[in-house]
Parts: C-alpha cells; sequence; structure tokens
C-alpha cells in the first residue's frame, strides 16, 4: 500500500517562469527553441466551431486522431493509450504496477521527475551512473557493467534513449536480450527525444509483452505545453492501461494541434533535420574555438568549463543577451547545457564563444 502520511509530507519546489519570451533564446529547457510560425495555430484554432468549446471533446474525432497516431507509429491502436504528458505516463506505469518492496533501476543524469514519484512512493531506485573521460572525444559513455548487474535486482528497468546525455547506450540487440533473458522483468524504455537520435524500441513491443515505450510530442513536434505522452506496448500488456485510460484523454486545444502536425509531418520531419544540422554545426564550431564540447547526439549539447566561476561568468554574459542556458554539474565537472535548434539560433549562441 502507498504511504499515504509520507506522501503528506513530501514538499515539491515550483519555480516561476522568468524568461523573456520576446526576445529570449530558449535554450535551457529541452522544448523547441523557437516558436511554431503563428498562421499554423490561425489555421488551426479559427475552425474551431463555438459548441467545441462548451461541449465536450467530439469522440469520434479523438477516435480519428488516434488512427493518426497508429499510423504514424506503425501501430495499431490496440498498441498504445494517451496521457498527460510523458510525466503522466511515468506516474501511472508506477502506480499501475506498484507493489511493496519495488525495486527499479534508471540510468543517471535524467529527467528528475523519475527521482521524485520514486522518492514520493518511497521505491528503491539504482542509479547506473555515466563514467567520464575528458581525453575521449565525447565525454560521457553509462557504466554498462554497472546497468547490467543491477538488472537483476530490479523489478522495473527504466531507460531513457536517447537520453540528455547520450544517444547509444544500448542497442537494440542489447535490450531485445534483456527480454528475453529476463521475461518477469518490465522494461519502460522512455523515447522522449527520439527524433533527434537514432534508433526506437518500439518494435519489440510487437513480440515482448514485458516492454513498453514512451513518447510524447513535447520534443519532436515541439508542442511542449499540449501534454500529450503515449504509452506503447504489446497488445495483452497494455490492457489494463486501456482500462483506465479517461474517456477524453486529450483536450480540444492539444487535440487540434496534434491533429494538424499528424496529417502535415513534413512540418515535424523537417524541423527535427534542422535541429540535427545545428547541433553538429554547434559541436563542430566550438570545437574549433577550442572549447571541449559533449555531444549528446540528442537535443543537447554540453560545454565544458574548468572552474564554477568560469561557467558562471558564460552563464551570466549569455543571460544579459536573452540567451538562456543551463548550468549542470556532473560528478566534478562543470558544463553549460544548450538545447539544440536550427543553424540560425546557434549562431546567436557562437557568437558569445570566442577562441578558447
Amino acid at each position: 500500500m502507498i504511504d499515504l502520511k509520507h506522501l503528506k509530507k513530501t514538499q515539491r519546489i515550483h519555480t516561476d517562469d522568468k524568461r523573456n519570451f520576446k526576445l529570449g533564446l530558449r535554450a535551457d529547457r529541452n522544448e523547441k527553441v523557437v516558436d511554431w510560425p503563428p498562421n499554423i495555430f490561425k489555421k488551426i484554432f479559427t475552425k474551431i466551431k463555438p459548441h467545441e468549446f462548451t461541449a465536450y471533446y467530439n469522440t469520434t474525432e479523438i477516435k480519428k486522431i488516434k488512427k493518426q497516431v497508429a499510423r504514424y507509429f506503425s501501430l495499431k491502436e490496440e498498441n498504445f493509450i494517451i496521457n498527460h504528458g510523458g510525466d503522466g505516463v511515468i506516474k501511472e506505469f508506477l502506480l499501475v504496477n506498484y507493489h511493496k518492496g519495488l525495486r527499479v533501476l534508471l540510468n543517471g543524469i535524467n529527467y528528475e521527475m523519475y527521482k521524485v514519484y520514486f522518492d514520493a512512493l518511497k521505491i528503491k531506485y539504482f542509479e547506473a551512473p555515466y563514467k567520464y573521460d575528458l581525453d575521449k572525444k565525447n565525454i560521457f559513455d553509462l557504466d554498462k557493467n554497472f546497468f547490467q548487474n543491477y538488472i537483476k535486482k530490479s523489478d522495473i528497468i527504466f531507460f531513457t534513449n536517447p537520453n540528455q546525455i547520450s544517444n547509444q547506450d544500448l542497442s537494440f540487440i542489447d535490450i531485445k536480450n534483456f527480454c528475453k533473458k529476463y521475461p518477469k522483468k518490465l522494461f519502460f524504455i522512455d523515447e522522449s527525444y527520439y527524433d533527434f537520435g537514432h534508433y526506437s524500441f518500439i518494435k519489440l513491443t510487437k513480440s515482448h509483452k514485458n516492454i513498453f515505450v514512451m513518447r510524447s510530442i513535447t520534443k519532436t513536434f515541439g508542442l511542449a505545453s499540449a501534454r500529450i505522452g503515449f504509452l506503447i506496448a504489446h497488445k495483452d500488456t497494455i490492457k489494463s492501461f486501456k482500462a483506465m485510460e479517461t474517456p477524453y484523454p486529450i483536450s480540444l486545444f492539444s487535440g487540434k494541434c496534434l491533429k494538424f502536425f499528424l496529417e502535415n509531418k513534413k512540418l515535424i520531419k523537417d524541423y527535427n533535420k534542422q535541429v540535427k544540422i545545428g547541433r553538429e554545426y554547434l559541436c563542430k564550431e566550438l570545437e574549433k574555438r577550442n572549447y571541449k564540447i559533449h555531444n549528446s547526439k540528442g537535443l543537447s549539447a554540453f560545454i565544458y568549463f574548468k572552474t564554477q566561476n568560469d561557467l558562471q561568468k558564460k552563464h551570466k554574459l549569455l543571460l544579459k543577451k536573452f540567451i538562456y542556458t543551463k548550468k549542470i554539474k556532473i560528478k566534478s565537472l562543470y558544463f553549460l547545457r544548450i538545447t539544440c535548434g536550427p543553424k540560425k539560433q546557434m549562431m546567436r549562441i557562437l557568437k558569445n564563444f570566442k577562441f578558447n
């Protein structure tokens, strides 16, 4: 049983968003760096009829959207549910599978809400660390021995790919073999950053009943505020989640946005391609200027600074120019994390990095 007394004592921190949305370059939160053109949303919302605001969202349209989602993922409707963003998917997955003494494994330097849920539910977790080597082209590598050893001790294995910091920690074959070797363990693959990386594990849900894949439209569609997440699994293992799916899993506004972009997939593909181009450009240019850069091959790039003071100075300089970035300490190392975007936006950041 969930410890309600412990939940009542759990404190959450909520911060105000004070970024300048007009002048600012949002490279700090792994969301879309630049806005979609306003005419897109005019097309979407001007077609909404008055009754749609006050009536429940038309279930016929929701069914059509689900069919579009199924085609997008090359799945059947019986293989997924829609939830409130990726964090909603994670929370519901934990609640459905919760039991006293539950133990989970997670690859490190990850989305902080995982630990929030683990701590709130008093779930014991093992965090697979990343080894680092400043002499290597890319600094970080997952400690695979740790990860593999702690699979045996865990009930659920959470693995994010691409992660904030890496893309190819484990291969498709690695996960497939784990599913075969440990049929009683659950593997939850977080693919929130997919489309900026290389491969997906969705195909494994067709043949393995112990793997679940999470997707969302926050990163790849660039629609963070729409709060839509998907849990994908074998038709048999998704049944318990389907039983609890709400009759209206998406709002009118998020549904209309999702529908539009599913019908205009080229917009998504083009933007994601431009992000990859911008990411590679940023990393190569910084290397030319003698900065040590860790390219995650996902949505983020990490610039290494020898001291916390050096990091602080650069962060403040960028902040004065309304360029928002994230200060991060990993192990004993200091980094500026930059959410990557198209080349034009990355050039704006590069102007503030002279030869080191």
